[in-house]
């Protein structure tokens, strides 16, 4: 068996185990589209605000029993409150990613202090590949996103790699770098729902996703762009966390009869990120038991 008792083999699962940071370096750095816009503006962050909100988040995760486990906080490290990017749970143990911007390479090594010996499976060695890329739409189903920003081909296609090594149904999802990750585009909500940027996703990849059963709930470009709308963290169980701003998108949701829990995140998502990026799950109940 292997060592590593984290798992998932879904984005949909009953959550029970999540990784955060606390983000008490994180700052507004140049490093994306988002996050150059916001500094433009003339916006600049709120550290009060900040910690008040990830607490909100935490609330959140904890009112749904979800157990939250806590890197420690790295200074240098701006962006290490999205732990989505820099390891992946998988059914077979934990990869430890291959981040693409210099000043987030730091984190690969400072996520392998987390988890125990054996623990982690792979380690991307490739060219680059992150977790907010990586969709496991359920048992033997996995989409990766390629930008050629973040996560790039010769990146995307050692993971999947492993993945049809292991019988696994991989499809490799391309999309203007300027989005950053495939989590600000598409995200799943529930086992057979997710909400996504439709007029951005290309036609072949949004039929085949409905060939699999997935519906599709439209998100616009300026809610994805402005608001991280479709960064959210489905919790199973008809459950999801989405940011309190996201309004429209969380009527939306309620009105399929999902229960949203919604932390204020807006000083997260003005740098380029929201509660899908801040959150690795670490353990879901499997679609296959």
């Amino acid at each position: 068996m292997n060592a590593n008792h984290w798992f998932i083999d879904s984005e949909s699962g009953a959550l029970a185990d999540v990784l955060l940071c606390r983000p008490d370096h994180y700052s507004w750095i140049p490093s994306n589209d988002i996050a150059i816009q916001t500094l433009a503006s003339g916006r600049r962050t709120n550290h009060a605000d900040m910690l008040s909100q990830f607490d909100e988040l935490v609330d959140a995760l904890r009112m749904a029993d979800v157990n939250c486990h806590f890197m420690t906080p790295r200074t240098g490290l701006p962006y290490e409150v999205y732990t989505r990017d820099s390891s992946q749970t998988t059914p077979f143990g934990t990869v430890v990613t291959r981040m693409a911007r210099p000043e987030r390479r730091a984190e690969e090594e400072a996520v392998r202090q987390f988890y125990a010996p054996g623990e982690i499976w792979k380690t991307c060695t490739q060219g680059h590949v992150e977790g907010g890329d990586i969709h496991f739409i359920r048992p033997g189903l996995l989409v990766i996103g390629v930008s050629g920003g973040r996560t790039d081909e010769a990146g995307a296609r050692q993971f999947a790699d492993w993945f049809t090594q292991e019988g696994w149904t991989c499809r490799l999802i391309r999309f203007p770098a300027h989005f950053l990750h495939l989590d600000v585009i598409f995200t799943l909500i529930n086992d057979d729902t997710a909400i996504a940027v439709t007029d951005v996703l290309p036609d072949a990849d949004l039929a085949w996703l409905r060939a699999q059963g997935i519906r599709l709930l439209p998100v616009s470009y300026k809610e994805a762009m402005n608001d991280m709308g479709c960064n959210v963290l489905a919790l199973g169980k008809g459950r999801v966390i989405s940011p309190h701003h996201s309004r429209r998108i969380n009527q939306m949701m309620r009105a399929e009869g999902m229960e949203v829990l919604t932390p204020r995140l807006d000083q997260f998502s003005h740098g380029g990120g929201s509660v899908h990026c801040m959150t690795m799950p670490l353990r879901r109940a499997s679609l296959s038991r």
